[in-house]
């Protein structure tokens, strides 16, 4: 009897460890884009793979890529409803990039918000912006307020 109970008591361990070695990240593996870039960690969350300095309040170029002028105007009045300032967003990096479809123009971190600043730049226009700001919220970096020019 106390043998079935001692069997009993590993086969319940096993099982609890079974679970929550499934519950665990399993995203930790090597994402590679299409062209073997890095798409998993930091880069797909702030567009570190820049080469960006996220401390630095210098003004730093990120990806080539821009969306067009109608895009970024819809995001500004259809995604985020016109609104400007969040508190509590969810909202982060990534869902801006998911949603305009391709990494921020220009970084850089505003010291006077204690925030990281994200410039989208439309296609053909310096003079199109969209403007997002991220505060620390936790481990994540979430919306906090929005600004654009010449989307309209």
């Amino acid at each position: 009897m106390k043998a079935k109970k001692i069997i009993a008591l590993l086969l319940a361990l096993m099982l609890g460890i079974a679970i929550l070695a499934a519950c665990g990240d399993g995203d930790k593996g090597d994402k590679k884009g299409e062209n073997g870039d890095d798409k998993g960690g930091a880069a797909e969350i702030d567009g570190s793979s820049y080469g960006i300095d996220l401390a630095s309040t210098e003004v730093q170029q990120m990806s080539a890529e821009r969306a067009s002028k109608e895009k970024l105007s819809q995001a500004v009045t259809e995604w985020l409803e016109g609104m400007t300032m969040f508190v509590d967003s969810k909202l982060t990096y990534k869902d801006f990039v998911d949603y305009i479809g391709c990494d921020a123009t220009e970084y850089n971190f505003d010291a006077s918000f204690n925030s990281r600043v994200y410039t989208w730049k439309a296609e053909g226009s310096d003079n199109s912006v969209l403007g997002v700001w991220f505060k620390q919220s936790g481990n994540t970096w979430t919306l906090s307020m929005t600004g654009s020019t010449n989307l309209s």
